[in-house]
Formats: C-alpha cells, structure tokens, sequence
C-alpha cells in the first residue's frame, strides 16, 4: 500500500513547482478584480446589478471546468502546450470586442484561466510535499490578487472595465514567460501508465471533494458577502474596505503558516480543527460584532484561518484516497463549490436577509467536516480491498 500513497513519475523541481503555481495563480487573478471588473460592466450598462451573481457563478464555473479540461490534457499534452493554450485563450477573451455578450466573453475567458490551474493542480498533484504546495499556490494567489487590487486603488482614476481586462491580458503575456521552466509532463498520478493508480476514483476520494467543494464553497460565500453583512451590523462603509484589506493580508499570513507547517500533523485533523475555528469566528461576530479592536482581529482571523484550512483539505484527499486518483481535482471541486455556494446563497437574501446567508454558509461547512469524517472512515476498507 505504500506504494500507492507515492505519485508516479518524478516530483517537479522547486523551480518547476514555482513556475507552474504562479502560471495557475494568473488564471485566478480575476478574483482579485472582480468587484472593480463586474462594477465597471454595470456602470457601463452591459449587465444590471441582478444579473452579477450569474455572471460570477459562470465565471468561476468555467474555471473549474477548464481546469478539469486541463487536467485530462495533461495526460495528452506537455504541460507547457496546455499552459500557452490558457495564456492565448486567457489574452484573446480579454481583447474581445464589446460586441460580444459579456456573459460568453467571461465563459472564454474562465475556460481559459481554468487551463492554466489545471496546469498548477497537476505540479501539486506530484509535488513532494503536498500541504506546502497547496499553501505556496494559495499564496501566492492571495498575494497577487491583493496587489491588483491595490495598484488599481491607489491609481489616480479608477479603471474601466477594459482597464482590468486589458491588465489581466498583459499579466496573462509576462507569465508566459515562466513557461520554460514549467515540467513537461505534469500527468496526474490518476492518468499515469502501468500503476495501481489507474481507474476510477473511490468512494472515499469524491466524499472527500465533496466535502472540499462544500467547505470551500462555504468560505467563500461568507467572504463575498461580508461586506454587506458588516455594513448591515452598523460598521460605517469607510471602515468595511479597510477592514477586508486586513482580512486579506490575514490570509496572506495563513497561507505562510500553512507552507510553513508543510506536512506536519494529520491534515484531516488540521482541517477540522479550523474548519470549527471559522465557525467559532462568525459565531462570535454574530454575539459580539464586528465593532472596535476585536471586530477587527475576527475579520483578520478569518482570513487567516480560512488559508490554513484550505491547504489542509488537498492533503486530507490523500489521506481519504491512497490511490491520489482525486488529488488532481481539488481545485476543480473547490471552484466548483465557489461558483455555487455563494450563488445559491444570495437566493436566501430576500427570504432572510444577510444573517440567513451567513447562518446556510456556516451549516455548510458543518456539513463538510461531517463528510471528511465519512471519508477518512471509508479508507480502511478501501485499503482492505485493494
């Protein structure tokens, strides 16, 4: 069985890691910017401000299946093809004309930001050491979104929406400059010749990204609306932007500990253990608020918490799956559950308001160490009949 907990293939090097998690945090980089972009459409008058949730969901969605599309080319293609195909695609749907409905223009250009995470998802996938790999990606994913956003903040206007998009398609160009040192082949431990890691994936392993995607998703949606949530509490709108920029260098924190961390410790456990950390945070901003010196600390705390459990969830699927056959899809039903989540949360809104989105948000990520429980108990018995 020892064998089957090691990815086939040789590990990328710790240059080639690099170049290939920085290729996959371009494709994300949208994220960062998605209030100035999605902002920018509706003062524009391409989308009203109903229809923003749905082009989100779209978005996101469209990364997580491209990133389930890159993967399976992985088996097929050098990974170096698969990443200048998610550059061109990233750089051509960010130059389309506005003549193109905007809610294809972003599918395009998600599809091709998800080619780019495959990429990043397959040297995770076979690094050595897995936790830290999924904290250096995280990292270097909050890093970069936040200096987006912060260059777009301290410019002396602010930018328009083909601004942003032009500036996600320069990035998109200077990354492609890291391709000489992506590995050729990135193919998953799942699509690997001659070992016991072909197949289909077990039980155990889509429990456990079911639980990612929910735990996740979860987060996420929290996130996304908490900024009304405070501004709802009373908390001044000049406070709220200042208080999630701390928030996001929290998580810049996190994701250091995490990679810090590295594989110490049982990583369903850690998930877990800060997966009840979150609920414990938006419990007490309930009973407490979000006012004064502790608000800010439960704000900044959970950024930081939700960067050490996201890490924690990619080494938990090895744990859950021996086999590593779902390792490769971890970004992609994590992406999945940010698409959804959220989305399906802000129906709650007008039936019961914000405290109902966060309270659905909270019950999910209960839900999903509920189910990491399930699958780390199924992997006994997976072991036993392999």
């Amino acid at each position: 069985m020892a064998a089957q907990q090691e990815p086939t293939g040789p590990a990328p090097s710790r240059l080639g890691l690099g170049a290939s998690l920085l290729i996959g945090a371009a494709g994300l980089l949208v994220l960062g910017v998605q209030p100035l972009l999605y902002g920018g459409y509706v003062h524009e008058g391409r989308i009203g401000e109903a229809s923003l949730g749905l082009l989100a969901a779209i978005e996101i969605a469209a990364i997580a299946l491209g990133s389930a599309g890159g993967i399976a080319l992985l088996a097929r293609v050098p990974a170096r093809m698969v990443a200048l195909i998610g550059i061109a695609v990233t750089i051509a749907a960010n130059l389309l004309p506005v003549m193109v409905p905007l809610l294809l223009s972003r599918a395009i250009s998600g599809a091709g930001g998800g080619l780019l995470v495959g990429v990043a998802a397959g040297a995770i996938a076979r690094a050595k050491g897995l936790n830290a790999a999924a904290a250096a990606f995280l990292f270097l994913q909050a890093a970069s979104q936040y200096a987006i956003l912060q260059w777009f903040a301290s410019a002396a206007a602010p930018g328009s929406a083909a601004d942003v998009q032009h500036a996600l398609a320069l990035i998109a160009a200077l990354v492609a400059l890291a391709l000489p040192l992506v590995p050729t082949k990135l193919a998953p431990a799942a699509h690997a010749e001659g070992t016991a890691s072909k197949g289909a994936i077990p039980l155990s392993g889509w429990i456990g990204l079911t639980a990612s995607a929910l735990l996740v998703g979860a987060v996420v949606g929290i996130w996304a609306y908490m900024g009304l949530w405070l501004e709802s509490r009373g908390i001044a709108p000049e406070r709220i932007a200042p208080m999630l920029t701390a928030s996001m260098v929290g998580q810049m924190a996190g994701a250091g500990v995490a990679i810090a961390v590295g594989e110490r410790g049982h990583a369903g456990l850690k998930a877990v253990v800060t997966g009840l950390a979150l609920i414990l945070i938006v419990a007490l901003l309930f009973l407490r608020g979000a006012d004064g010196t502790v608000g800010w600390s439960l704000v900044v705390g959970y950024g930081f918490v939700w960067m050490v459990l996201t890490p924690a969830l990619t080494g938990f699927l090895l744990e859950a799956d021996p086999t590593r056959r779902s390792l490769p899809f971890a970004a992609t039903a994590q992406l999945m559950g940010a698409a959804i989540l959220p989305t399906a949360a802000g129906m709650l809104i007008e039936a019961g308001g914000l405290d109902t989105v966060l309270f659905a948000c909270s019950a999910a990520v209960i839900l999903g160490l509920v189910l990491i429980g399930a699958a780390l108990g199924l992997r006994p018995r997976l072991q036993a009949a392999t």
